[in-house]
């Protein structure tokens, strides 16, 4: 069997549960092909139009909210994606399938899942979509589609929100979270083996900063432990780009000879060993970061929430494992300099990790797919 893996630009979000469940296709043996959609059907410029859109929403946060909360409840943005799609890329979408012939499509972002499962049915192929939520906790009502083979969410939670909006209760299905390899397969270090790998201070308390794969998270946090000069040792993680590092750089001198300090890394392929180094993450609620910092038993400090994973923040205070205080900077500093003063309270959150029922194991959901769609190629024997 052939298996497509279908993502699309936009951060790290939708690439890396894509790439993780490609990589272990190919290591059952099957033949995989990971694309990007929108390279994939050759409408680089309508990618670039969304990623310059979704770069603004998240620069502007209160614009965000507001016009994905519409785009979302009317579903005309992806209807008219859809129809663009299938006016100008539909002989493409022929002549690729013709080509690669594969036996199912995993997708890991709504416009590939909807887009493709309603194309391929009104030309007539007959290959089963599979969607994967990104969002984990949630999904967007537009993700909802009744030629999909499957819909999967790694929570209950998600499983539930999914079929209230209206998707076929036969095509849901609860899978395991698609860990990438580079946290799966390491070993889970001590925080001060962990530091002492990566370069830090052993014995600081550490806080990982992420800016989010598009490194456009706010820079609070880090001015107001600065300003306090509280003894934290903060290493900032995910895209920086040179504005943003420039950005930090002068943060940093304004505040400088204190006791905080402040290490730049960027995007890191170890990632396993900074979330074993890290007493609390920190910053823009990225599902992939949240669900990892869960499984290393990391708290974490929401700092700024987008509307599209609202849902994220709803599931980590339901379990106990980290705090929502977007756009409370009192609150978010108020965090920081209590658990500085009383570290003792994060042994006490690090009980409460293992009451969250998420699996991990892109593995498991690689078979679970592929298993699947074998069965639907007998049933159409």
């Amino acid at each position: 069997m052939k298996g497509l893996c279908v993502y699309i630009k936009a951060g790290k979000g939708h690439y890396v549960p894509a790439k993780a469940v490609h990589e272990q296709l190919e290591a059952m043996g099957m033949d995989s092909e990971l694309v990007d959609f929108f390279s994939y059907l050759d409408l680089e410029w309508m990618e670039r139009l969304n990623q310059g859109m979704w770069r603004l929403m998240l620069k502007i946060p209160f614009l965000e909210e507001h016009l994905f909360r519409s785009l979302d409840r009317s579903g005309w943005g992806i209807k008219l994606v859809e129809k663009s799609i299938d006016r100008l890329r539909r002989k493409k979408l022929a002549s690729q399938i013709r080509s690669s012939r594969p036996d199912f499509i995993f997708a890991t972002h709504p416009y590939p899942g909807t887009v493709l499962s309603t194309m391929l049915h009104d030309m007539g192929e007959d290959i089963p979509v599979y969607f994967y939520s990104t969002d984990v906790f949630s999904a967007p009502v537009v993700s909802i589609c009744p030629y999909l083979r499957k819909f999967l969410l790694p929570t209950e939670e998600g499983v539930e929100r999914v079929r209230a909006m209206g998707q076929d209760p036969d095509s849901i299905m609860l899978c395991p979270f698609p860990l990438q390899e580079s946290v799966a397969d390491q070993p889970m270090l001590s925080k001060r083996e962990a530091r002492r790998r990566i370069g830090l201070d052993e014995d600081a308390f550490t806080l990982q900063l992420n800016l989010g794969g598009e490194g456009l998270g706010s820079l609070n946090l880090l001015e107001d432990i600065l300003k306090e000069d509280l003894p934290v040792q903060i290493v900032i993680i995910g895209g920086i780009r040179k504005d943003m590092e420039r950005r930090i750089r002068k943060v940093m001198e304004q505040y400088r000879g204190g006791r905080s300090s402040v290490q730049i890394r960027g995007f890191v392929d170890n990632v396993s060993e900074y979330l074993a180094a890290s007493d609390v993450i920190a910053g823009r609620a990225g599902i992939n970061t949240i669900v990892e910092a869960i499984y290393a038993h990391r708290p974490f400090l929401i700092t700024e929430l987008v509307y599209i994973v609202t849902a994220s923040a709803e599931y980590i205070e339901k379990y106990g494992v980290g705090w929502n205080a977007t756009g409370d900077r009192e609150k978010q500093i108020g965090i920081i300099r209590d658990l500085v003063s009383n570290p003792d309270k994060l042994e006490r959150i690090s009980s409460a990790f293992d009451a969250v029922p998420i699996e991990y194991s892109a593995r498991h959901l690689a078979q679970m797919v592929a298993m699947d769609a074998a069965s639907y190629a007998e049933e159409r024997l």
